[in-house]
């Protein structure tokens, strides 16, 4: 199948400050990802790991620093923290069903069955996951709180 996005090398960052006092803070490091027609892929992190960033890029609200996004067909980009799923208990509140969807979500409980692909954000890249990984790693971010 034909990709429906292409994301190569995107660098977002924010800069705060006034003129020769200023800052540069990092959200997407290089990040690369390629979601393929009919494709159901879920995005998690941390909070401050960059997810909102990586979707204001990808639907067009941000301009990334650099790189280039490719959006090639119909795409739902969705946050599950929006669309009322609590606890990862199937209430029929489940994300639409869309052929092709990017889900942006901190919550790895609510990933199971939905997603042909995991993957983590962090340090401003995305790294692929399975759902029980994805599951150590939140659980040890929790436990970090």
């Amino acid at each position: 199948m034909p990709p429906a996005l292409r994301i190569e090398s995107l660098w977002k960052c924010y800069v705060a400050g006034v003129r020769g006092c200023s800052a540069r803070a990092w959200a997407l490091r290089g990040l690369s990802l390629t979601v393929q027609a009919g494709e159901r892929a879920a995005i998690f992190g941390a909070p401050g790991a960059g997810k909102t960033t990586l979707a204001h890029c990808i639907l067009g609200l941000r301009a990334p620093t650099a790189g280039r996004i490719e959006i090639v067909g119909a795409l739902e980009v969705i946050e599950l923290q929006e669309v009322g799923i609590s606890g990862g208990q199937d209430d029929g509140s489940r994300p639409p069903d869309i052929l092709t969807s990017i889900v942006f979500t901190r919550d790895p409980d609510l990933l199971p069955g939905w997603f042909d692909r995991i993957l983590l954000l962090r340090d401003g890249r995305l790294h692929a996951m399975s759902f029980r990984s994805a599951r150590r790693v939140a659980e040890r971010s929790a436990a970090l709180r």
